[in-house]
């Protein structure tokens, strides 16, 4: 075989082997409500999702950035990480061009808010905007904030009516909140691929490259309620 024709198999070949990798990796399992339980996915507006991890996110340097306040959100998203055993994943960015996931602090208020820029065909996020209220600067409400929010940036739209769930809408001021075995099964439905255990409905093959024309993206906004007291029933 000559050197020409040698290059053009190796050229062939390489390229097969991008396209069934491509593939598989375009995959994506979809779940039932009944895969992981218990949820509250029933009580959602939505279920939307990353296309993959890590998430880029870059924390907004304006006049009410301090390096603390972004250590105490940071630590609020790494309950997600540590409750996903790694399976979510985030990456601090330094340019605010490079973020997927904008974040900023109000210390006017003690709630929070989200928005998800989304293509509602493929429940793909290809965006999001956070607010996370620092009022009063405790640490403990800093993180309950936090990691509330990433919930909802990770693709949960809509809150729990348990109050043990942290994507319940009100946090209890003073008191640490704690993702439960419900917040993780919601996360596990929305990434299911990425978890072992889940009743898996069918495969769908994803366009991982421009949507379809007919696939305008759409944007939700979360607004969280303020916090409670220990004494509020």
């Amino acid at each position: 075989m000559s050197r020409t024709k040698r290059l053009w198999s190796l050229s062939l070949i390489a390229l097969l082997t991008s396209i069934v990798n491509a593939s598989r990796t375009m995959q994506q399992h979809i779940c039932t409500e009944d895969s992981f339980k218990p949820n509250y996915i029933s009580q959602l507006t939505a279920l939307i999702r990353w296309r993959e991890f890590p998430v880029r996110v870059y924390f907004m340097r304006d006049e009410n950035y301090t390096p603390k306040r972004q250590q105490l959100a940071v630590e609020g998203f790494q309950q997600w990480v540590q409750a996903t055993d790694k399976k979510v994943q985030f990456v601090l960015v330094e340019e605010e061009a490079e973020g997927q996931l904008l974040v900023r602090f109000d210390p006017a208020s003690k709630a929070g808010r989200t928005d998800c820029t989304f293509y509602p065909e493929r429940r793909e996020i290809v965006r999001a905007e956070m607010v996370i209220g620092v009022q009063g600067d405790s640490p403990i409400d800093i993180q309950n904030v936090a990691v509330h929010e990433f919930g909802h940036a990770l693709g949960i739209v809509g809150h729990s009516t348990r109050q043990d769930d942290v994507m319940y809408p009100r946090y209890t001021v003073g008191v640490q909140a704690h993702i439960s075995a419900n917040d993780l099964n919601v996360i596990k439905t929305a990434y299911c691929e990425l978890f072992e255990g889940g009743q898996v409905l069918a495969s769908l093959e994803r366009t991982r490259g421009l949507p379809s024309s007919r696939d305008e993206p759409r944007k939700v906004r979360i607004v969280c309620e303020k916090p409670r007291s220990v004494s509020d029933k």
